[in-house]
Order: structure tokens, then C-alpha cells, then sequence
């Protein structure tokens, strides 16, 4: 099997907007060259549902061949050619670490979240929390905040490192309580992904055998980005490759410079 698999916010997609009609014929080329398409997202399947509407309108695209992998891929959906969606398996957060650590984890973020709406003047709207199931995203100035909130939080956040400062708190915090079995990450722009270790973007590796060749693209491949060890697995493979872009308009140019000119294209 050869499989591309994409993040999409900041790869496939600008961050919480949809995908364009130049993406969409790029990946159709990708479909009609052979290649399995798979998409891994730290959002859960309604965002991915709503960003990659188009995927779902146009005939010339077949959804139900898509991979469709949210919560870093510790959900996976197929459709079957009903058009009905297929759950292949769905993980419970709260269920592996134990509400207990749960409530702590959420106690710690309410604190932190405290502190930086008193030290900084960031926009604030509503849904601090989204709890997904396998992941929680914690956006500080809540998923409800639009365009001109989310360039105001991400130039305060540049300028004063906010995000990476209380990121490096919650981690000794959880540490020194003894709670080891969660991870961290910076998720998109805005916000924090929090899952538990083992179920970063590499959980859906579990899907493919070793001879499959495998491609990847993410825009968060470096240290605490949600698509690094993901990034990093798939170049160690021996067949495929993974790539950084940094939007949409790169991501195509990998697609046509890098993968559907990939020797084993050409060997059919």
C-alpha cells in the first residue's frame, strides 16, 4: 500500500478554515495515481467533517477510500459506500488515567488559564475546553474566537511565549503529583493538546504494515508540536518519506515536487 497521510490545520487547510478548490485537485491526483489518502488531525471528525467539506461534494473524489484519523489518529472512521461512517475503533481518555488525574489535570489548567487572563490582555470568548474522547484540547482564549482574536492571541503568544512558558509548568506540576502517563503539545496556533503518552500521531502506524510505503506532511514537526513524532517515525521507515510545510500552498508543492514524482510512482 502506498498511503499519504496529512495533518490538517496549517497542511491541508489554513488553521480553522476549509479547504480550497486547489487542495482538492491536488489530492484527487493523488486518489487517481493510487495512493490511499489518510488524514490525522489532533481535532475530532466534525471539524474535519466541516474544514474538508469539499471532499465530500465533488464525485471526482471517492471520501469513502479516505483513512480518517482525529484525536492524533486514536479514533479511526471509514465510510461505507452507503455513506455512512464506519467507527474502526474509538480509545477513552478519561477511562486509561482515571478520573482522579482527570480532575487534577482540568484543575491545573482552570489555575493556569486564571493567571494568564490576569497577566495578559488576551481575547477571551468561550469553550475553554473541548474533551474529545482519546484527547483534550484547551484553547486559552476559547474555540470560539474569531479571525481577528486568533491573530491577536497568536502575536501576543509569539511575543511573550505564553503558551511554551506554561506548557513547561504543567508539566512539573503533573510530575511533581506523580502523574506521568500524559503528554503535552502546542495544538495549531492557540491552543494545548493534552492525551495520554503512547497516543501522539504515531498511534495510527498501528494501522499499516512495515512494507507499506508511507508518506507524511505536518506543519508542527518540531519540539512540542503535535505532528513531530509522527514526522520523525515515518522517516525512519524504510519506504515513504515525511515532510514540513508551513500552509497549504507549500503542501501542494510537496505533493507535486516530492511524492507523485517518488520513484515508485513512476514503477507504477
Amino acid at each position: 500500500m502506498k498511503i499519504v497521510l496529512f495533518d490538517m490545520d496549517g497542511t491541508l487547510t489554513p488553521a480553522r478554515e476549509k479547504m480550497d478548490e486547489t487542495m482538492l485537485s491536488t489530492v484527487i491526483d493523488l486518489q487517481r495515481e493510487g495512493d490511499d489518502i489518510g488524514i490525522v488531525s489532533g481535532s475530532d471528525m466534525d471539524y474535519i467533517t466541516e474544514q474538508c467539506s469539499l471532499l465530500f461534494e465533488v464525485n471526482s473524489f471517492d471520501y469513502r477510500a479516505v483513512h480518517w484519523f482525529p484525536c492524533n489518529g486514536t479514533k479511526y472512521y471509514r465510510f461505507y459506500k452507503s455513506g455512512s461512517r464506519q467507527t474502526v475503533y474509538e480509545n477513552d481518555m478519561i477511562k486509561l488515567i482515571g478520573k482522579k488525574d482527570y480532575r487534577f489535570l482540568i484543575s491545573t489548567c482552570i489555575n493556569v488559564q486564571k493567571h494568564i487572563v490576569d497577566t495578559t490582555d488576551c481575547p477571551l470568548t468561550g469553550k475553554f475546553f473541548d474533551y474529545r474522547g482519546s484527547t483534550l484540547n484547551w484553547c486559552p482564549i476559547g474555540r470560539l474566537a474569531d479571525k481577528e482574536d486568533r491573530l491577536k492571541w497568536i502575536d501576543l503568544d509569539e511575543s511573550l511565549g505564553i503558551r511554551q512558558e506554561w506548557l513547561a509548568h504543567i508539566k512539573f506540576i503533573m510530575k511533581k503529583q506523580g502523574i506521568n502517563s500524559l503528554e503535552f503539545k502546542l495544538g495549531g496556533d492557540t491552543s494545548f493538546d493534552i492525551f495520554p503518552t503512547g497516543w501522539d500521531k504515531t498511534f495510527v502506524l498501528q494501522n499499516f504494515s512495515k512494507s507499506d510505503e508511507i508518506f507524511f506532511i505536518g506543519d508542527r514537526c518540531g519540539i512540542n508540536g503535535n505532528d513531530k513524532e509522527l514526522y520523525d517515525a515515518v522517516k525512519l521507515r524504510l519506504a515513504g518519506d515525511s515532510f514540513q510545510t508551513n500552509g497549504p500552498s507549500k503542501t501542494i508543492t510537496i505533493i507535486n515536487n516530492r511524492i507523485l514524482q517518488h520513484p515508485s510512482h513512476s514503477k507504477g
